[in-house]
């Protein structure tokens, strides 16, 4: 059983649904009808889905009460006169003020949902019954509405532990909590969190004062007398129980004990070893809890900033303090890192140590902006963490539904358009509606919620899809979202949360828009290019291969011409194969979406015309595709009509999305995408493959760094010879690390290494002048002038 709706009424910023009533076919349910004076005013319905549903809209706009009103809905509890619309028509003062309406919807229950719901009502249901709602209406008792044929059948409660116990429970993970710095190993020793500490910055600070002035306070009983206000001032401030330290002390106790699963006794074992000296035995505690630590976070696989991550504890006297190692091999303590790592962790800590209730009720995770202190790939993670709540992959894990709001372009989740709900605030006394039509453009969600200035002209992710134009990117994103709701291998599709498609305008605007992204710095990110197989594509292809300098910006390899894809896989209606994306569209789909593209955007006595539009009337006989072919048909039967290459995309996902009679056409379309994607998938890995191997100047650092560290002031050439040999291993075949073994010859010949190898190099200063040279060497090939 799962959440499919809420409803809600007179609620703050919901009043009702205006839009609905305004409508000339509205025709209210039994919950839209006010008790006893029959007026209709009916609720605003948002849907939810069965797995992650992300809320998005203006400031202002009721996402956060949207959260608080599932909360209401669910327990009954916090209901107050207080949150009823303050511009509702039934706010008044002259009599009983009135209390908001909450309501929600239930789907997809099984034998003892339906066993409970009967005991709740006391009455017997259908075993067909796949679901009901249950509203909380004027501060009452709760009612449930249960269909029956076409008619609802209302049951008041009568069992209300009954209703309780089916209810999901909902939960909130704390944005707002970090783990602490440090926390007391007597803390972590103990079997309940009932021990009071303080910080140990603050535990430090007491005994720095006391042992600087012991002197004056204990030297005599005088001094004690005069010092004793002083000390219990400063023993009652540095005593004073801190909420939200509790709160990080309770964090760091779930992540080691519930997440790394060591036992307490370990603790208790480490705080002994402590107070007896034995550091051995104490370091060896350490270190095995740091390995613990290690397994249960596997961290390269959640926080994709840095795959060698680490989160350690380093023994401080009587305290575990939290320390973090990064890519550099170099330790920090967690405050010297950045907030949005401190509360990337917090998330990731309390998702781990989540526990389901033991009674096995569902739950519901809600979440209001936990893109706070996040950076964009930081919030890319996040969703993955909400995905594995929804769908977890550990199977010991219970899944549970999830609904978060969000202001952040980076916490929608581009391959699931179906899942957002956009919140608009209307007018005077119109209040917070639903916007209903958002998920058509589920296809480019960046581009309808944000606008096309972000999609255009920022590389927003680590790879990025190079696209002659926008058509090619509303085609993609749509059958990738299309063939991801299927159960079919991921690699069949894209995802668009890794992968960002860049329309470039047209073929020849490619190469410099690739040049910008790949050709000015040294941390590249991932490109791959789809082009079609036309004139203009093949041009392209040149250039990027040619590159602005002779030098080519982007591997081969990494270019997709549609004509390369596997003929044998394909069915395409052009009858010379495909040649652009649009000759993977079978050809009833193209006609359907001809007629919708008609219906859409010309007058109705226009369109008509083309409703005769058959497979017989299209040729390509001289056409240079499927696009081109389609236009010709239709302008045969209407004069001057033009097939605008956007508006013809949209049409053909919305025919696929809709239209029944197009089944096995669809089926045919679905395995011509999945050919495509399986292509670019097998690109992108290879791209990010390429990017995520340790860098040329990184690989010279580390091997000149070794080296200087066993020879600081001087070296043999045989050792020297020995170095430029060891970085020249670590070379790879590319046109920049040609440039650096050129460079490792001159440094041969210059200092003469291969002549009297046992003689020291004549001046090792400017051995290692050369040898920073060309550690930079690639990065100042890039610089511009």
């Amino acid at each position: 059983m799962f959440i499919s709706a809420v409803y809600i009424r007179f609620f703050r910023s919901f009043n009702f649904d205006y839009l609905r009533k305004a409508h000339r076919e509205f025709a209210p349910d039994p919950w839209d009808v006010l008790e006893p004076d029959g007026l209709q005013y009916p609720f605003v319905k948002v849907p939810l889905e069965r797995d992650v549903t992300t809320v998005v809209g203006a400031n202002e706009s009721g996402k956060s009460q949207l959260l608080s009103a599932i909360k209401h809905g669910l327990t009954g509890k916090g209901i107050q006169r207080g949150d009823f619309c303050r511009y509702s028509q039934f706010f008044a003062v002259n009599r009983a003020m009135a209390f908001p309406d909450f309501g929600l919807e239930f789907k997809q229950l099984d034998l003892n949902d339906l066993e409970m719901l009967g005991k709740a009502c006391r009455a017997k249901l259908d075993d067909d019954t796949e679901g009901f709602s249950m509203f909380r209406v004027g501060g009452k008792d709760p009612v449930v509405y249960v269909r029956q044929g076409e008619d609802w059948t209302k049951y008041p409660i009568k069992d209300k532990k009954a209703l309780d116990a089916l209810m999901p429970q909902w939960f909130e993970i704390d944005a707002t909590i970090a783990l602490p710095q440090s926390v007391p190993i007597k803390y972590l020793a103990a079997a309940e969190r009932s021990l009071q500490t303080s910080p140990r910055k603050t535990r430090l600070g007491l005994v720095n004062t006391i042992l600087e002035n012991a002197q004056s306070w204990f030297g005599s009983a005088e001094g004690v007398t005069a010092a004793t206000p002083t000390l219990l001032s400063t023993f009652s401030s540095a005593s004073t129980q801190n909420a939200e330290h509790d709160k990080q002390l309770a964090l760091a106790d779930d992540l080691l004990l519930k997440v790394a699963r060591i036992d307490r006794t370990a603790f208790q074992e480490l705080l002994n070893a402590v107070e007896e000296g034995k550091d051995g035995f104490a370091n060896g505690i350490v270190e095995r809890i740091n390995r613990g630590l290690s397994a249960a976070l596997n961290f390269p696989k959640w926080w994709s900033q840095d795959l060698h991550f680490q989160l350690l504890v380093t023994l401080r006297d009587q305290d575990l303090v939290f320390t973090i190692r990064d890519r550099t091999g170099t330790e920090y303590s967690a405050d010297e890192r950045s907030g949005g790592l401190k509360y990337f962790l917090s998330y990731f800590v309390q998702y781990l140590a989540h526990e389901p209730p033991k009674s096995g009720a569902r739950e519901v995770l809600l979440m209001d902006e936990p893109d706070a202190y996040l950076s964009s790939t930081g919030q890319q993670d996040l969703l993955r963490i909400f995905e594995d709540f929804a769908d977890p992959q550990e199977p010991t894990r219970s899944s549970c539904q999830v609904v978060y709001v969000t202001h952040s372009p980076f916490l929608i989740d581009k391959n699931h358009g179906e899942r957002i709900r956009v919140l608009e605030k209307g007018e005077g006394d119109e209040g917070t509606r639903v916007v209903r039509n958002a998920a058509r453009n589920h296809y480019e969600p960046l581009r309808s919620a944000f606008g096309g200035f972000v999609a255009e002209t920022t590389f927003i992710s680590n790879c990025n899809l190079m696209l002659e134009g926008m058509s090619d990117q509303v085609m993609l994103a749509g059958m990738s979202a299309r063939l991801r709701r299927q159960e079919i291998p991921s690699t069949d599709s894209l995802d668009l949360n890794t992968v960002t498609l860049v329309p470039a305008g047209s073929a020849p605007h490619i190469p410099y828009l690739v040049y910008l992204a790949r050709g000015r710095d040294v941390d590249r990110p991932a490109v791959i290019v789809l082009l079609d197989s036309d004139t203009s594509g093949d041009q392209a292809v040149k250039s990027l291969r040619k590159g602005p300098n002779g030098k080519p910006v982007i591997d081969a390899k990494f270019i997709l011409q549609l004509g390369e894809l596997p003929t044998d896989a394909l069915v395409s209606p052009r009858p010379g194969g495909v040649v652009a994306i649009e000759d993977l569209i079978p050809l009833p789909i193209g006609i359907a979406a001809v007629k919708r593209y008609a219906d859409e955007f010309l007058p109705p006595l226009e369109s008509a015309k083309l409703g005769t539009l058959k497979p017989k009337d299209v040729s390509f006989e001289d056409c240079s595709g499927t696009h081109e072919a389609l236009e010709r048909a239709a302008k045969a039967k209407l004069e001057g009509f033009h097939l605008d290459k956007v508006g013809f995309a949209r049409s053909v996902l919305d025919a696929v999305r809709e239209d029944d009679t197009l089944t096995g056409a669809t089926e045919v379309m679905d395995a011509n995408f999945r050919v495509l994607f399986r292509e670019l998938g097998r690109r992108q890995r290879q791209a990010m493959r390429q990017i995520t191997t340790e860098k040329t100047s990184s690989k010279i650092k580390r091997i000149k760094r070794s080296f200087l560290l066993d020879q600081p002031t001087n070296a043999s050439k045989e050792q020297g010879l020995l170095l430029l040999e060891d970085i020249e291993a670590a070379l790879d075949n590319s046109v920049d690390a040609e440039a650096l073994k050129s460079q490792i010859r001159t440094m041969r010949r210059d200092f003469e290494l291969d002549e009297d190898p046992t003689e020291p190099i004549s001046d090792f200063g400017a051995f290692r002048d050369a040898l920073e040279a060309l550690a930079y060497q690639e990065v100042n090939e890039v610089q511009e002038p």
